[in-house]
């Protein structure tokens, strides 16, 4: 929850009658305007399908829709999930809506009634009408129909019937316009056969490679207008998704020492509370903020800090704060459990290395103990237990019979008094020397539990709002003020320089509030300017923006430095071929006349699948070359993604002819039906210029 949040639902119905004064104060004349998107007279547009206007309200209702088939109103991350399903939902009813009437495809009322209640169900309709044995029913499917009718066409049930059945019908419409796509595709011999052969046809090469680093930046001397040569050329490779890069300072919300006080204090009045109250149960379920107000534990189960006291019925223990809360535990019983529990410390030498050694280790260090030297404070310097075992003086604290080694357990559980166990315990982890702090008992506690969490009291975050409020103040002026504010008064800034319209996190800031900051950057902010103070779920963020990028082609001066190593990439390959142009002879002999830089090598088992060359790297340029050339021609020099290549073919081993090439042409169909409904929802978008805008409102 925002933090503002939290301050309006305390403050009640004389903050809410200020805020619609302030509102109508600020808004004015422009509340009644007919541009006012407060009355609705304004068009609020989530995106553009097919031409077609998508607006908010529209969207909204489709999210309703799915929404109402959760069983639990869905989290924020689901939320997500469902807004995105939503928009997919608009895309099949607009986009293949058009594109299935200018073929003729429709879903008959004969159809749609087979898929809800005939003999070809939905199976994300008949989920909910399983009878005992698992199987969807048509009897409960008609009993659940006969009942929305009872109920009339204006019901709630029934309108949720028809938004499903309105996704029902998009669905399999849907479902009818891919497979008259999809299955119309056919993998003929030919191709069943070039793909037998992309798989088992090698060759073997030999190559010579010279890479672009091997030549200086010196030797092309690329200048700014080479690089806007380039840009101007390939525009495409720089086409770019929107994006917004900003600066932002935070002020964080946390519980002062004050608020830390406050919380003991009102613990301590919930404690004497506590002792007179005659209903347990009630008491911690009105009072206390805790997942777990009543539990029953063994002595594993006892609080750490409660350990040390004189447990008794009727007694009330802490406060004790903890894990950001404060609680205090009443004993309200006691009862046996079925196993025991028993605590001991210990102090190990592992054998794995030498047996002998670690023994005579463990028999001295047992000595010195009997002697009269600390345990606690030897267990913390010898030996070869677990760091935070050590850190404790050996301390294992409680465990229940059965959880340790076989011969450690029988020791401790076998005591009858507690203190050094006189002899040294083999397991097969090692020597173990054994305090017995607390001999075996059966004894368990029913607790119950009052928890507070120590949250930020309502001036904690009215100062931390005022603090942000007051930067923001002074930096009006814009991004210079706002760096130089920040400095002066040692506030650190952080940097986002990647945003998307659609991110859900700026660094470590997480959580839906987040997008506010978003929706501004993109929808009101312009570079340099500063922000008003962003309400999160635990910080005041004032931001401001450093670049702006819209979706499209680059600006040259965003990409230069980009095109400038295309363009150095694009001269060193010109210089290579000139330089190679002059070489004669074999490859060998070419690479020699050369000089530095240039390197040959042989490989073997190249298939047309190989995307790379040993020694070279990724090269499918250079591949798809050899496999065009017969045995014993070379190449022309290629220019391939990182060097120059050329090729020539020292052997070239063709796949066996074979009778039947159907397997191959499955493998051919199949991957073409792997990625068609993808690819045919992604061409629809892109017919029906499908623009998705909805970043600006969620």
């Amino acid at each position: 929850m925002a933090i503002i949040t939290k301050i309006r639902e305390k403050s009640g119905v004389a903050v809410g009658l200020i805020a619609i004064g302030l509102i109508l104060f600020m808004v004015g004349g422009d509340l009644l305007s007919p541009n006012s998107t407060l009355l609705g007279r304004n068009k609020q547009i989530v995106g553009v399908i097919g031409g077609d206007e998508i607006e908010l309200r529209e969207f909204t209702e489709i999210v309703d829709a799915i929404k109402a088939n959760y069983p639990t109103p869905p989290n924020e991350q689901q939320l997500q999930g469902v807004r995105q399903m939503a928009w997919n939902e608009l895309i099949y009813r607009v986009a293949y809506g058009q594109q299935m009437e200018d073929l003729g495809v429709t879903i008959s009322q004969e159809e749609l009634d087979d898929i809800i209640s005939g003999n070809n169900i939905d199976p994300q309709f008949g989920q909910y009408f399983r009878d005992s044995t698992g199987q969807v029913s048509k009897e409960n499917i008609q009993q659940y129909l006969s009942m929305l009718k009872q109920q009339g066409a204006n019901s709630q049930q029934y309108q949720q019937f028809l938004n499903f059945e309105q996704q029902l019908k998009t669905s399999r419409s849907r479902v009818k316009y891919e497979n008259l796509m999809s299955r119309t595709y056919y993998a003929s011999d030919l191709e069943g056969k070039k793909e037998y052969e992309k798989q088992n046809d090698k060759v073997e090469i030999a190559y010579l490679n010279v890479p672009f680093y091997a030549v200086a930046d010196s030797l092309v001397n690329v200048t700014d207008a080479d690089a806007k040569a380039y840009y101007s050329s390939h525009e495409e490779e720089f086409k770019r998704d929107a994006n917004r890069g900003i600066e932002f300072v935070s002020f964080k919300v946390e519980p002062s020492e004050v608020d830390k006080k406050n919380l003991e204090a009102e613990m301590k009045n919930l404690k004497r509370t506590f002792a007179t109250t005659s209903n347990d149960t009630a008491f911690v379920d009105s009072h206390s903020e805790g997942a777990t107000n009543l539990m029953t534990v063994n002595m594993t189960g006892v609080p750490t800090y409660m350990l040390s006291e004189d447990l008794q019925v009727g007694e009330i223990y802490g406060p004790y704060f903890a894990a950001g809360a404060s609680r205090i535990y009443k004993i309200t019983g006691t009862s046996e459990d079925t196993i025991y529990s028993a605590r001991a410390s210990h102090i190990l030498f592992k054998n794995d290395q030498d047996d002998a050694a670690a023994k005579k280790e463990a028999y001295a260090t047992l000595r010195k103990i009997q002697g009269g030297e600390n345990f606690e404070e030897l267990a913390k310097k010898t030996g070869d237990a677990a760091p935070t075992t050590k850190a404790n003086g050996g301390d294992l604290n409680w465990f229940t019979e059965g959880r340790m080694v076989k011969e450690f357990d029988k020791a401790v559980f076998s005591a009858r008094r507690t203190g050094l166990i006189s002899r040294v315990i083999k397991t097969q982890f090692g020597y173990h020397i054994i305090k017995v702090t607390e001999t075996k008992t059966k004894k368990m506690y029913d607790l119950a539990i009052v928890e507070k969490k120590l949250t930020p009291s309502d001036a904690t975050i009215n100062e931390a709002y005022r603090k942000a409020s007051v930067f923001a103040a002074k930096t009006k002026g814009g991004r210079s003020d706002f760096e130089k504010i920040a400095e002066e008064e040692k506030i650190f800034i952080e940097q986002a320089l990647t945003i998307a319209p659609t991110a859900t996190y700026i660094n470590s800031l997480r959580g839906n509030s987040v997008r506010q900051v978003i929706r501004w950057a993109y929808n009101e902010g312009s570079v340099n300017e500063v922000s008003e103070v962003f309400d999160l779920d635990d910080r005041f963020v004032v931001a401001t923006i450093l670049s702006a990028r819209e979706e499209g082609v680059a600006n040259f001066d965003a990409v230069k430095s980009e095109a400038k190593v295309q363009a150095t990439k694009q001269a060193k390959a010109e210089y290579i071929k000139n330089k190679l142009a002059g070489a004669k002879g074999d490859l060998a002999a070419m690479a020699k006349s050369y000089g530095n830089g240039a390197k040959t090598d042989i490989v073997s088992d190249l298939s047309l699948n190989d995307v790379s060359i040993q020694g070279i790297g990724i090269a499918p340029k250079a591949i798809g070359t050899a496999f065009g050339l017969k045995e014993g021609e070379q190449s022309a020099p290629i220019v391939d993604e990182n060097s120059v290549i050329i090729v020539k073919v020292r052997k070239a081993n063709k796949a066996l002819e074979t009778a039947d090439y159907t397997i191959y042409q499955r493998q051919v169909e199949g991957r073409y039906s792997r990625s068609a409904n993808y690819k045919i929802l992604e061409a629809v978008k892109d017919l029906s210029d499908v623009q998705d805008d909805r970043y600006k409102f969620f």
